[in-house]
């Protein structure tokens, strides 16, 4: 008898396991989905489709990350990136600090993160930590010209009072929006660690090769 109740209780917990590692997988894949289809959008200008994407991949993600504890695969450094890119396009703020937070902690040189948590934390009107956020930023070396004038600009501004948050946040944005968007441009010369097939596709193209399954490492 207990023999047969240890077994049911084992069954128990491994049904209960794959169950919870198989929604965790589905949040992620939607999440990176509708990440796709904002990110297209985003491109093309179509800027209610924007909202209504990021919004989505915001929640998918949000369910992810909610799990206890989150699955290996929405740890993964590349969904974080992505989890905390769609949780600040959703208004999603602290989410989007906490994400970006475990994002760098994996990987330093994930310029993103630290530049939509300063956005985030900007957005909390918590001026000195966002300011310390863009500085990382500039720190973390991220080859990004039009974007990095932008958010060095807004530092000595925000630094020296001569410039607000509120004016900061949609600068820093649009010059974000200008920099893929200037990347995918120039996305003739490609270099071969940003290809489409790569963790951090979003960087230089409009969507990801459809032939590969990116987000997996």
């Amino acid at each position: 008898m207990k023999k047969q109740l240890a077994f049911i209780t084992a069954l128990f917990l491994i049904t209960t396991m794959l169950t919870s590692t198989a929604f965790a997988w589905r949040s992620v894949r939607t999440g990176q989905k509708n990440f796709e289809r904002a990110w297209s959008a985003l491109h093309f200008k179509r800027m209610d489709n924007v909202d209504k994407y990021f919004t989505k991949a915001a929640e998918a993600y949000g369910q992810a990350l909610a799990e206890k504890p989150p699955s290996r695969t929405t740890m993964f450094a590349s969904n974080l990136t992505m989890a905390g890119m769609s949780l600040y396009y959703a208004d999603r703020y602290q989410e989007c600090v906490d994400a970006m937070d475990m994002a760098v902690k994996k990987d330093d040189r994930i310029w993103e993160g630290f530049l939509y948590k300063g956005l985030s934390l900007a957005a909390m009107d918590e001026k000195e930590e966002a300011v310390k956020a863009f500085i990382a930023y500039m720190k973390s070396s991220p080859g990004q010209p039009i974007l990095s004038s932008a958010v060095e600009k807004q530092i000595t501004d925000l630094e020296t009072d001569s410039g607000t948050l509120t004016t900061a946040i949609p600068i820093i944005e649009k010059a974000a929006v200008d920099q893929f968007q200037n990347n995918v441009t120039l996305q003739n010369t490609p270099r071969e660690s940003e290809q489409c097939s790569a963790m951090y596709w979003w960087r230089y193209n409009k969507a990801p090769c459809t032939e590969v399954q990116p987000f997996t490492k």
